[in-house]
């Protein structure tokens, strides 16, 4: 199978940041039997409380974009494929490793942020202000940054921390890794090895009523929280974000993530839906069904998530169109869309991607090239057969005209002697 994306779990660091100790030692039995031994300490180190800008590959919703992103988690993708799980804060889940960072969205006004050195991060006057940080003896010993380096931190209420910040055992599912097929992007991203890994949010972006709403998506580090159920009694919480960005979103319709899952819920009527049918029992809604050509009508609908086992079968041959896969029921006497809606849902999915869309159009004109060749082919073979056909006549009849004239001739008897004998056309007429 040709596979263009591939995701994974988690991918470990060969060796995670810390203090390691390296030992060498080697014995000689010349000129006398001796042993000599090195032993040196080397660090492996990280970025604690600041990320370079080349370490983002990208972000959604891009940075400064508005629109309506009610329904949208967002995400953040890295070039580092370990990046979630270089930093250990605490003990696994089910074998899997605690992602170091996390995704967190605040609105317009929920948080105060402000720039400031490491060393004044560092120097725990926050808690003078009843403003929880970790000391420095839960935070790594060696990290990349200087004291005077500057961080970006956020200061929010601690009601909101217990209420937006992601647990322990959610963040293993917040994270992920991509493996993606590169070869026919840009040469500057055609370079990379297509290893990615991702962090996505668990809070939807908010959105305001009649103007955009300013969110912030912030990429905030956990080292120090432990297991983050420890924080004691605090009027806010301080976070460092190692990277973050503006979005804007906008409430442009009705639509929004509560009333969808309460229409699901309360959107199961169907015809006789008082009646135990076998339609409801299928999962059957009923659909408002704009045709092609302009009419209103209703038609019935199904999940493809189906409470029990299907076993219906659907006969797909020569159907290459949405409509080509509509079903009448002759039992309420209305169209059946489920299986168009999931052609047409396909068909849409594919050509979003360019780089599928672009092989669908080679391969039509791949098949448009070899029709032709096959119609040319087809075309001189048939000339070929008849113009042999056309000489085989010719021959066949010259051959026949020849004999008659010489029977003309000759009389059917023989010349006589001396007598002139006339000349025979052997010419095409």
């Amino acid at each position: 199978m040709d596979e263009r994306m591939r995701f994974t779990d988690y991918i470990r660091p060969p060796m995670e940041a810390g203090k390691y100790m390296v030992r060498a030692s080697q014995k000689v039995s010349q000129p006398e039997t001796e042993e000599f031994k090195q032993e040196t300490d080397f660090y492996i180190t990280g970025h604690a409380f600041t990320l370079p800008k080349e370490d983002v590959f990208s972000c959604f919703p891009d940075a400064e974009e508005s629109g309506e992103f009610e329904m949208v988690l967002p995400y953040i993708v890295m070039e580092n494929r370990t990046f979630p799980w270089e930093q250990v804060i605490t003990g696994e889940r089910d074998g899997v490793p605690v992602p170091w960072v996390a995704l967190i969205v605040l609105a317009e006004g929920e948080a105060e942020e402000q720039d400031m050195t490491v060393r004044e991060l560092l120097s725990g006057k926050e808690r003078q202000e009843r403003i929880y940080f970790p000391g420095k003896e839960k935070l790594p010993a060696v990290y990349c940054e200087s004291e005077d380096d500057l961080c970006h931190v956020a200061d929010i209420p601690k009601i909101l921390f217990d209420h937006i910040m992601p647990s322990v055992e959610d963040l293993p599912y917040l994270c992920h890794v991509k493996s993606v097929d590169l070869a026919k992007t840009e040469d500057d991203i055609c370079e990379k090895d297509g290893f990615f890994s991702v962090v996505c949010a668990n809070r939807l972006v908010p959105s305001g009523a009649d103007t955009s709403l300013k969110s912030t998506v912030h990429l905030v580090s956990l080292l120090g929280y432990g297991d983050l159920a420890g924080i004691p009694d605090c009027d806010r919480v301080r976070l460092v974000s190692l990277f973050h960005w503006n979005v804007y979103s906008r409430q442009q319709s009705e639509e929004n993530f509560p009333a969808v899952i309460e229409r699901l819920r309360n959107n199961c009527g169907v015809m006789g839906y008082d009646r135990d049918t076998a339609l409801r029992r299928k999962g059957y809604s009923v659909k408002e069904h704009k045709t092609r050509t302009g009419e209103k009508t209703y038609s019935l609908y199904r999940s493809p998530l189906l409470p029990f086992l299907n076993e219906e079968e659907l006969d797909t041959h020569d159907r290459h169109t949405a409509d080509g896969s509509l079903i009448y029921d002759k039992s309420v006497g209305v169209l059946d869309v489920t299986y168009s809606a999931a052609w047409q849902l396909g068909r849409m999915v594919t050509l979003s991607q360019p780089s599928v869309a672009g092989e669908i159009q080679q391969e039509r004109a791949e098949r448009k090239q070899a029709e032709h060749q096959r119609l040319v082919k087809h075309n001189f073979q048939f000339r070929q057969d008849l113009m042999e056909t056309a000489l085989s006549d010719l021959l066949k009849l010259e051959k026949e005209e020849g004999e008659s004239h010489e029977e003309d001739v000759t009389g059917g008897n023989e010349p006589e002697k001396g007598a002139p004998v006339p000349p025979v056309f052997r010419g095409y007429r």
